[in-house]
């Protein structure tokens, strides 16, 4: 009766350990730098499309620089960042565009004082920054993502996106203030 027992006990450990082993490696992750995949990511019909990302570059764009970057270790997060330079038409037709987004009107959040640039459109919650600054000396128009659950990045966003370019003071790193008062609260 013992090793009756004994079979589906090893049987139910083994993939228990199983499960458990999965679950402490599994995790998704992609990044690119490659701007041809813009439109599969942050496009009209891209996989993680959203309204303050333009749906099609410009033609008369000049890319600085892109960057898209997901990584799931059980809850999702991104970097994603688009700068770039147009002519006065573009630019004017996509700050136009922008400023009739609804945008958040209390977006000073994770300890973020201001902005380095002039905001034209943001989306501000527990879960982080969509936003779009512009530089009208350059015709130059910077889009940003940086989204997470649990109230803080799995991603060190520091070490992707210029500086210039992030929430003044931002922090949302592991064990930052917003996520402390969250855990108190809880």
């Amino acid at each position: 009766m013992k090793k009756m027992l004994l079979i589906p006990l090893s049987i139910i450990v083994i993939l228990v350990t199983f499960v458990i082993g999965f679950t402490m490696l599994w995790k998704e992750e992609y990044k690119t730098t490659n701007i041809s995949n813009y439109n599969e990511y942050l496009g009209e019909n891209g996989k993680h499309s959203n309204d303050i990302f333009p749906h099609n570059i410009p033609n008369s764009a000049e890319i600085e620089d892109f960057c898209y970057y997901y990584y799931n270790p059980f809850d999702p997060n991104y970097v994603s960042y688009l700068v770039y330079s147009c002519d006065d038409e573009d630019y004017t037709k996509e700050v136009e565009r922008l400023s009739k987004l609804h945008s958040s009107e209390d977006y000073l959040i994770y300890g973020a004082t201001g902005f380095n640039y002039p905001i034209c459109a943001i989306y501000a919650d527990n879960q982080g920054y969509i936003y779009a600054l512009t530089d009208k000396e350059d015709n130059k128009i910077i889009y940003v993502e940086i989204k997470f659950c649990n109230y803080f990045s799995d991603i060190n966003y520091d070490n992707i996106i210029n500086k210039d370019y992030l929430p003044i003071n931002f922090n949302a790193k592991s064990g930052n203030p917003t996520r402390e008062v969250y855990e108190k609260n809880k």
